[in-house]
């Protein structure tokens, strides 16, 4: 009984004795961007005395009091819910959620630390969610080869052909005046039934890129004369301003299919654009097809991948601070037991010997 319960203590003390032996030079990771990237999170990182530079997420830090220490606990962004950092903080001197960007200590995974539980149900309890940008041809090569997880989010942005014209109310006294200024453009346009802003009205025409300068000085041009001082300070209700025309969809990865050169998924009723197609010379909204929104892969912009983040069980917390030589108790204790065990067993093993003999 004493062999087997020295045994246990022998391997469940071990990292700590391994972690004696890596000497007092730390092992520099780099930054945590590059180490995630390459695939460096493995193994072969256990118990190890690292530095490593990275970017701390102070919006989400907490704190725990572990006996007489106070210990700030933070995730580390290039890693996602696999790269956190326990650095302990002064209950006497209050630093807020400051921290640097070097961490220098002790590599753990996150399932071999005590707080594994209460640092996950933080975490996982913040419900925090990250945009990774994607190209189009990796968005195209994960939809084919299903690579997104049902419950990702996406996020469209697509350059729309069109230009949006925002008409002063104090240059423009009423919605037909600027409605006869945006159609003396000569462009199809669309007016919104809904005006929603109290300092200008809107519309959408389809003026091309070089000539939005004109159409902007010929609309400032038809509004109602205003004075130098006027001019002199930015104000929405004065004046003309015609801006390029994008719009955002964020779609969950289940919805979004792939089509030849377009993607297509179901429009969502929170008052997003569908964008506008020229009808009999009138800009009109892109109809759906059975309630599905078509764009060109042309069209995209930008693309961003949403997804939640989850404490990873498997992934690495670094203990800022801790330095191999503060675990030589460990090992004088580890070198004790062992010392017990090796006893007992040999005693065990003389016993046999004369109860054979």
């Amino acid at each position: 009984m004493v062999a087997l319960f020295g045994g246990y203590l022998l391997v469940t003390m071990f990292g700590d004795v391994r972690y004696f032996l890596q000497g007092s030079t730390p092992r520099d990771l780099g930054d945590a961007a590059t180490l995630v990237a390459s695939g460096g999170l493995n193994d072969g990182l256990r118990e190890q005395y690292v530095t490593l530079r990275g970017t701390p997420d102070v919006q989400h830090a907490a704190r725990a009091r572990l006996g007489e220490k106070t210990v700030g606990y933070l995730r580390i962004v290039e890693g996602g819910g696999s790269l956190f950092a326990a650095i302990p903080r002064s209950p006497d001197k209050p630093t807020g959620n400051q921290f640097e960007g070097e961490f220098t200590g002790r590599l753990r995974r996150v399932a071999d630390v005590r707080m594994y539980a209460w640092i996950t149900q933080y975490f996982d309890g913040e419900r925090i969610v990250e945009t990774r940008d994607l190209s189009t041809d990796q968005l195209i090569a994960a939809l084919d080869n299903n690579k997104l997880q049902p419950t990702d989010q996406i996020s469209l942005s697509v350059d729309q052909p069109d230009a949006r014209i925002q008409l002063g109310r104090t240059s423009f006294r009423s919605l037909a005046a600027a409605e006869a200024a945006v159609q003396a453009l000569g462009v199809p346009f669309f007016a919104p039934a809904e005006q929603d802003s109290s300092a200008f009205y809107t519309f959408v025409a389809r003026i091309p890129a070089d000539q939005r300068a004109t159409a902007q000085a010929t609309l400032n041009t038809a509004g109602e004369p205003t004075s130098d001082e006027q001019k002199a300070k930015p104000d929405p209700r004065i004046g003309a301003l015609v801006v390029p025309f994008f719009t955002t969809y964020l779609v969950p990865a289940a919805e979004l299919k792939h089509e030849a050169q377009s993607l297509s998924f179901p429009l969502r009723d929170d008052g997003t654009s569908p964008g506008y197609v020229v009808v009999d010379g009138k800009l009109a909204p892109r109809p759906l097809t059975d309630g599905r929104l078509q764009i060109d892969l042309s069209q995209l912009r930008a693309v961003g991948r949403m997804q939640p983040v989850r404490v990873d069980p498997d992934g690495y917390i670094i203990q800022v601070g801790e330095h191999p030589r503060d675990q030589w108790p460990t090992l004088a204790l580890w070198l004790v037991v062992l010392a017990v065990v090796g006893w007992n067993l040999t005693s065990l093993a003389l016993w046999w010997r004369r109860r054979q003999a």
